[in-house]
């Protein structure tokens, strides 16, 4: 059993607890903030498999905000882990221990740990979806076909990006990953 590891999107408080049987059905609170989420929801891939990554991270969950329905996710379509995007830039790329992405999601080495961005930006009543090629080393397809150096492209939920030999797809969020406790 490791550790758990939150970061309130409201509040931006780190939170802590101790790995313990059925952790995933708990309901976690902030205690600064008092804003609460199930912790199955967020749970990464990886751990979600009982394994941690390979630079040995600990289990990070990921609390979405409380106004996410609208603004979007990102699931990795292998291994089912969810990542919630915020409004403005999300650089996505590999999880390593040198990665400065915003979004981690999988330890690929034909990933770069800045691969693409993905910029949401609020128009009228919903949000655009751009996915920018920020013109990292590995290409980025979508849809299957790769996208040329510099591109800015309009993304569709449904859309599947892949990064390296990772598959991602951009989702509306479900009822499940915005319902309070």
């Amino acid at each position: 059993m490791g550790k758990i590891f939150i970061v309130c999107p409201e509040c931006h408080q780190q939170l802590s607890f101790n790995e313990v049987p059925g952790y995933q059905n708990m309901v976690v609170e902030c205690p600064k903030c008092h804003f609460k989420a199930n912790a199955s929801v967020y749970q990464s891939g990886a751990q979600a498999r009982g394994a941690q990554g390979a630079d040995d991270m600990p289990t990070q969950l990921v609390m979405p905000p409380k106004s996410v329905s609208d603004i979007g996710q990102i699931r990795v379509k292998a291994t089912n882990e969810i990542q919630f995007l915020k409004a403005g830039k999300n650089v996505i790329g590999r999880r390593a221990k040198t990665g400065t992405a915003d979004i981690k999601i999988s330890t690929d080495m034909y990933m770069s740990r800045q691969h693409v961005l993905i910029d949401v930006v609020k128009k009228g009543f919903g949000y655009e979806h751009r996915l920018v090629e920020i013109n990292s080393k590995n290409i980025v397809k979508l849809n299957g076909k790769p996208i040329k150096r510099g591109d800015v492209l309009i993304l569709k939920f449904g859309d599947t990006m892949t990064l390296g030999m990772t598959d991602i797809i951009l989702e509306s969020n479900d009822d499940e990953a915005t319902r309070l406790a």
